[in-house]
């Protein structure tokens, strides 16, 4: 596992976490959104957009360090659920890339669409975006070129025990995990330890 991940909770954004993802969205400079989203986007699009983060037939997981996210993957139900067709998009901040944030978060995405009965993902983006496509066909996508945008297809196996086991106890101790980033405690100094003095008899 790429050393730099240890620093990152890998887990499922929450519905009252909202504002992370958010914070996440207008961080992203001006090419990173063009490329997420296939065209120049502006501060007041990431704000609507992040609202349609607890929308039914939505699961979002990020790469979080205490409270924030700096790279986030999205299913999205094409039409409504229980449809077998969803899209699955990514998307990492400047600094924080080329720590195998993408590999991860795509292999939590994947199975989520197999727990559903999402038998096709397909993955949209900006064809210059080579980055977003070397992932999508590392996990068998196979893309093609159609007015400036890459278009690729991922097939999900069907859900199987294993996988329906693997995310419930991923969505347990995500839980505890958000509940432990969301303490105030969590990003309190710590205090430095006392050193004991030791007393010559």
């Amino acid at each position: 596992m790429h050393r730099h991940l240890q620093k990152y909770r890998i887990r499922k954004l929450w519905p009252i976490e909202t504002e992370s993802f958010r914070r996440h969205l207008l961080r992203l400079d001006p090419e990173t959104r063009q490329f997420r989203f296939g065209t120049p986007v502006n501060d007041n699009f990431l704000n609507a957009y992040a609202d349609t983060a607890r929308r039914i037939g939505t699961v979002i997981y990020g790469a979080f360090v205490g409270p924030e996210m700096y790279a986030s993957a999205e299913l999205r139900s094409l039409h409504a659920v229980g449809d077998e067709m969803a899209e699955a998009a990514f998307v990492v901040e400047t600094a924080h890339r080329h720590h195998g944030l993408g590999s991860v978060l795509m292999d939590r995405i994947i199975t989520a669409a197999q727990n559903r009965a999402i038998h096709q993902l397909h993955m949209i983006c900006a064809r210059e975006n080579q980055p977003m496509q070397r992932l999508g066909e590392k996990f068998g996508a196979h893309f093609k070129i159609d007015h400036g945008e890459a278009l690729g297809e991922i097939e999900a196996p069907a859900p199987t025990p294993v996988s329906l086991l693997d995310e419930a106890m991923h969505d347990t101790s995500d839980f505890v995990t958000a509940v432990f980033d969301w303490s105030p405690i969590a990003s309190a100094p710590q205090p430095e330890p006392r050193r004991i003095r030791r007393h010559r008899g």
